[in-house]
């Protein structure tokens, strides 16, 4: 199953969703990793914007990638809003090729869990390490392999929905298959928009994913040639624990000599 990019409905659902949830945690400890480094940042899967758009409300110079125009033009309208300029670049996250180095790269909210197969793991590790500074910090998150009875159920439609600024209604549901030998997930989203209780516009995309242990994420950085390589709790310099939904690991590119 090829996992497809996030479309108009799928952009529009995302930003609805995004603006429900409290981030000031997850940027208030980006921002403390950050001031500890030095150069501009580049956010792989930036989206749209939430997390690249607090960062520069911040002070940081953020550069973002992503292969969604969608995700990417409600990125850019929010910036306009906002008075902020922001640098996009419509790129995949395995070959992206930009003209500068960067002192931080990051992967965040578990995005890393979106590649299933290793060679795109390798790709992603490699063109990481092609633009970081020498001393550079490249940080990236997954999901990891979940334990036993606490995966979702598969086979079983869930959903939710979200007040459109427009007065409609935006409706997801999500159907989920999940094949433990080999840690991948597939899914079925369905996108409906409803105005005045009529279904006006709709999306259907599959998708793919894999959980990982943090013993395969390490080594796919050591095979990179990353050193200082080390996992922790989300948003947290505590140890992964047990059952964590997510899992962030810290990746230094080696000095220059």
């Amino acid at each position: 199953m090829k996992h497809k990019e996030y479309r108009k409905l799928h952009a529009e659902w995302y930003e609805l969703a995004s603006a429900k949830v409290d981030h000031r945690k997850e940027i208030d400890f980006l921002e403390k990793t950050l001031q500890a480094e030095k150069g501009p940042v580049l956010e792989l899967g930036s989206g749209t914007g939430r997390v690249l758009i607090p960062l520069l409300e911040r002070g940081f110079v953020v550069v973002g990638i992503d292969t969604s125009t969608d995700m990417m033009a409600r990125c850019l309208a929010a910036c306009q809003v906002k008075g902020l300029k922001a640098e996009l670049h419509e790129q995949s996250m395995t070959e992206f090729k930009l003209p500068r180095k960067f002192g931080v790269i990051l992967l965040s909210s578990g995005s890393l869990s979106l590649f299933v197969f290793d060679g795109d793991i390798h790709a992603l590790f490699e063109r990481v390490m092609a633009h970081l500074e020498p001393g550079g910090l490249f940080l990236c998150e997954f999901e990891p392999v979940p334990v036993e009875g606490s995966s979702e159920k598969d086979g079983i439609w869930t959903g939710d929905w979200w007040d459109g600024a427009d007065g409609s209604v935006i409706v997801r549901r999500r159907l989920r298959k999940y094949d433990a030998s080999i840690h991948v997930w597939e899914q079925l989203w369905v996108i409906d928009k409803f105005m005045d209780g009529r279904l006006v516009e709709t999306e259907a995309d599959e998708r793919t994913g894999r959980y990982y242990t943090v013993e395969e994420v390490v080594r796919f950085g050591e095979s990179a040639g990353f050193a200082e390589i080390c996992a922790t709790d989300w948003l947290s310099g505590d140890p992964p624990r047990k059952g964590s939904d997510v899992v962030t690991v810290r990746c230094r590119r080696p000095k220059a000599g």
